[in-house]
C-alpha cells in the first residue's frame, strides 16, 4: 500500500510594518499644517490658517518618518509615543539643524536624516524635508529647531481631546 502526502503551501504576504508620521508643513499663504498620520490616514491635525490670499502649495515640509513592528496603531497611543520618546526625537531634530545651519543644495531635495540614537528596538526613524525656493531652504534649520524646541506642547494640543 503506498502512501500519498499531500503538501499544502499557502502563500501569504507579509503584513507591512506599521507607519507612524509626524508632519508640519507651510503653504505658500502662510498656512501651517501639522498633524500625525498612522498608515496613510491622519489621526490628528491641526491647521493655522494663513495672513495671504488661499494658496495652497506648499513652501516647505518636514516629516518625521517612523516604520516598525512595535510602532502604534491609534491616535492616543501614537501621541503617547511620541511624548515618550520625546527626548530622543528633540535632540534629533536639534542635531539634524545643526548640520543645515548653512542651508543646503536644492539639487539633493528631499533631504533626508536618520541620525537618531537611541532608537526604540525594532524602529527605523528618519526626518525629511524639502522646500521650493532658495530663501525658504536656508530657513529648515529653524524649522527643524521650532519642531524641537515646542515638541511637546505641539504633540499635547495636536491630540487634545482625540480618542
Amino acid at each position: 500500500m503506498s502512501q500519498s502526502r499531500f503538501y499544502r503551501f499557502i502563500l501569504m504576504e507579509a503584513a507591512p510594518m506599521p507607519d507612524l508620521t509626524f508632519y508640519r508643513q507651510k503653504r505658500v499663504d502662510g498656512g501651517v499644517r501639522t498633524g500625525i498620520d498612522i498608515d496613510g490616514v491622519t489621526v490628528c491635525e491641526d491647521f493655522e490658517e494663513g495672513d495671504e490670499e488661499r494658496d495652497p502649495a506648499l513652501r516647505w515640509y518636514v516629516d518625521l518618518r517612523c516604520s516598525g513592528d512595535s510602532l502604534p496603531n491609534h491616535a492616543d497611543s501614537a501621541r503617547e509615543w511620541l511624548l515618550e520618546h520625546e527626548e530622543m526625537i528633540r535632540d534629533g531634530f536639534s542635531r539634524y539643524a545643526n548640520q543645515l545651519a548653512a542651508g543646503a543644495d536644492r539639487d539633493d531635495y528631499p533631504l533626508q536624516w536618520s541620525g537618531f540614537q537611541p532608537v526604540p528596538q525594532g524602529v527605523q526613524m528618519s526626518i525629511a524635508c524639502s522646500a521650493i525656493r532658495h530663501v525658504d531652504a536656508r530657513e529648515l534649520n529653524k524649522v527643524l529647531r521650532e519642531i524641537a524646541e515646542h515638541w511637546s506642547e505641539r504633540i499635547e494640543r495636536l491630540c487634545a481631546g482625540v480618542s
